[in-house]
């Protein structure tokens, strides 16, 4: 019995060394390690799976052999994970099952089965604008479209470096700082933080505008990009122009000095004839007013200014250098003499009556112009040739009665116009008189 427990205890350690060598053997034998060898339980990929590239700027913790999901079930697995030449980005090859059914435009994203559980990558249509083409073998999934979750163990080492040692301990003397700051004076800190929310609110209310004079900003800067040419060539001319008025800065000040005199002697001349500019202006208010009155007649007379003496229109009786006129003209010496004022009387101002022609004048009464010596009704005529004096009638010799038909009419008064010394010459040379 004692013999035999040597012998068991060398078969045994025979059996495990022939164990590691075989496994040694199938390691050895695979290309890519103890990874490359599929897991059971895996994802079922069939005999003509397709062949994906997903290139990552950030893998995390994946691994080979890790699962390929979609819509959360496994459709594959990664077989090889590497870093192309340029050093930025993971390229991991998956194969997945053929008869998965994703767009062209696919998306990928490494995630977490749980919080501290395995990493996979998902496989997605985009939720937005998915390709009508169809994901193929041999396609890639750029850098773009692909992003990882985060990882609980960098939250948790970036919160172990804000507590220990981190931006915590610089807050207490921030904090003290800030208290030191608003102690006694919370009344103004409440009051500045109203005003601060009055502003906010009414910047809220005005977004619109706001978003609006952004846009004409944005349109505006558009145009003076394309007009970029021509600004350079305003720009280029600037330099000469400034120093063309640089040259001429004497000029200028002379100038300016000579406006500074003019306005000085101005303002002393209004100054001095204040007093009759306010009485000339006054004088016009009864011409100023006298033109408002007619302004409609004023506008039908403006038509006939450019052809007086002729009316609007004359020019079409015009043909060549002959013209067609047609005149009728009162050559009876007579008329034209007492026209011009020949034996007629001095004249006798008659006043308008009320509402003449319905137009009631309303002028200065202190215009010389005015009652009768101006252009109203009852203007006196006046005579361009000189009256002969009125010679009054004879009296009858003392003693003697008047002849018959020549005696005055109690009550009548006596007609003092003279005669018109022409009357006669004019009749007997049948030329007419009045």
């Amino acid at each position: 019995m004692m013999q035999g427990w040597p012998l068991k205890g060398m078969n045994r350690a025979v059996a495990m060394g022939a164990g590691a060598c075989v496994t040694a053997l199938v390691v050895s034998g695979c290309g890519s390690g103890i990874y490359s060898i599929p897991l059971p339980g895996g994802a079922e990929i069939g005999d003509d799976p397709m062949h994906l590239t997903v290139q990552f700027d950030d893998v995390l913790d994946l691994v080979p052999q890790s699962t390929v999901k979609v819509d959360g079930v496994a459709v594959g697995r990664v077989e090889n994970i590497g870093v192309p030449g340029d050093g930025w980005t993971a390229d991991v090859a998956v194969v997945v099952d053929s008869a998965v059914d994703l767009p062209a435009n696919a998306v990928a994203s490494v995630q977490q089965t749980s919080l501290l559980g395995e990493k996979f990558i998902e496989l997605e249509a985009p939720e937005i604008d998915p390709s009508s083409a169809r994901l193929s073998d041999g396609a890639t999934i750029p850098v773009d479209r692909t992003r990882h979750a985060t990882d609980i163990e960098q939250v948790l080492g970036a919160l172990s470096l804000l507590l220990n040692g981190g931006g915590v301990a610089q807050l207490q003397p921030i904090i003290h700082e800030l208290t030191v700051a608003f102690d006694g004076r919370e009344d103004r800190v409440r009051a500045l933080l109203e005003e601060a929310n009055t502003l906010i609110g009414g910047l809220e209310r005005q977004k619109n505008e706001i978003t609006r004079a952004l846009d004409g900003l944005d349109a505006l800067s558009g145009r003076v990009a394309e007009q970029t040419d021509q600004i350079d060539a305003v720009l280029a001319e600037i330099p000469p122009a400034v120093q063309v008025l640089n040259e001429q800065r004497p000029q200028f000040i002379q100038m300016l000095t000579q406006l500074n005199r003019l306005g000085e002697v101005g303002t002393d001349v209004l100054t001095q004839s204040r007093d009759n500019l306010i009485a000339d202006l006054r004088a016009l208010r009864p011409t100023l007013q006298a033109l408002a009155d007619t302004g409609d007649d004023l506008v039908t007379v403006m038509p006939l200014i450019p052809t007086f003496p002729f009316p609007d229109g004359a020019e079409k009786v015009i043909h060549g250098n002959s013209m067609n006129l047609f005149l009728t003209l009162d050559m009876r010496l007579g008329q034209q003499l007492e026209a011009l004022g020949v034996g007629m009387p001095d004249p006798v101002y008659v006043p308008p009556p009320p509402g003449y022609n319905g137009y009631v004048p309303n002028v200065d009464p202190s215009n010389p112009y005015y009652n009768g010596n101006g252009p109203r009704p009852g203007w006196p005529t006046v005579s361009l040739l000189p009256l002969p004096p009125i010679v009054p009638a004879p009296a009858p010799p003392a003693g003697e009665a008047p002849a018959p038909g020549t005696e005055p009419v109690a009550g009548a008064v006596q007609d003092q116009t003279p005669q018109n010394p022409l009357s006669g010459l004019l009749d007997s040379l049948g030329v007419g008189g009045r």
